[in-house]
């Protein structure tokens, strides 16, 4: 989801988005995990970000744009982005506010009719791989770039992070016309196979 407040100012979901993201949230693990959502035992790092017990060996991360939801469960850290197809305000503008100077580059070089789409195809990469690690827009979006894995739809997070953790992400257009991107912390993501799973007729999960 792209920052709000101004399309410019980060600042923390309401509180109704939040407790409608955690029921999903826990209707979702509980099926994973084998209790009632309600028993979910969901804790939270210290920039917010959502997780279970390190003993469960669970990862896992929800999206929503519009009307649209999205999340990624897997057996070791993940992030995703969802960004609904919708008029943005002077995306040129918020590339060149959040994006390295080359990858804002790329957006203003697009047709202007493109400039959007640009943008969200590099904007859904940053912030799959920024909540994936954990921090959110805690960390600036400026702080990395992706590097192209050679014959791979995936692309490397350059620098590495500190830890020596691998990071990869690739994005794509879904059928809906929204842009979604995925980030993996795998050494060799070209292996995953990716399935897909529908929560509920209210929670459309891709």
């Amino acid at each position: 989801m792209l920052p709000v407040g101004g399309e410019e100012n980060v600042r923390p979901p309401g509180r109704p988005h939040a407790l409608r993201s955690e029921t999903v949230l826990r209707t979702l693990l509980a099926g994973y995990i084998g209790v009632r959502p309600e028993e979910v035992p969901l804790q939270r790092n210290p920039w917010g970000k959502p997780l279970l017990p390190n003993s469960s060996g669970l990862w896992f991360n929800l999206s929503h744009s519009d009307d649209r939801w999205i999340a990624a469960v897997a057996s070791f850290p993940v992030g995703i982005d969802l960004e609904a197809r919708l008029p943005r305000k002077d995306p040129l503008r918020l590339a060149r506010r959040f994006l390295l100077p080359a990858e804002a580059w790329a957006v203003a070089s697009s047709p202007p009719e493109e400039q959007t789409t640009a943008f969200l195809r590099m904007w859904t990469k940053k912030e799959a791989f920024l909540k994936g690690c954990g921090m959110g827009l805690y960390r600036s979006p400026r702080s990395f770039r992706f590097a192209q894995r050679q014959g791979s739809c995936w692309e490397t997070v350059d620098p590495p992070e500190a830890d020596g953790t691998p990071w990869t992400v690739k994005s794509w257009l879904r059928e809906d016309g929204s842009f979604c991107a995925l980030a993996v912390a795998h050494p060799q993501p070209e292996t995953l196979v990716l399935s897909t799973e529908k929560l509920s007729p209210y929670f459309p999960y891709a």
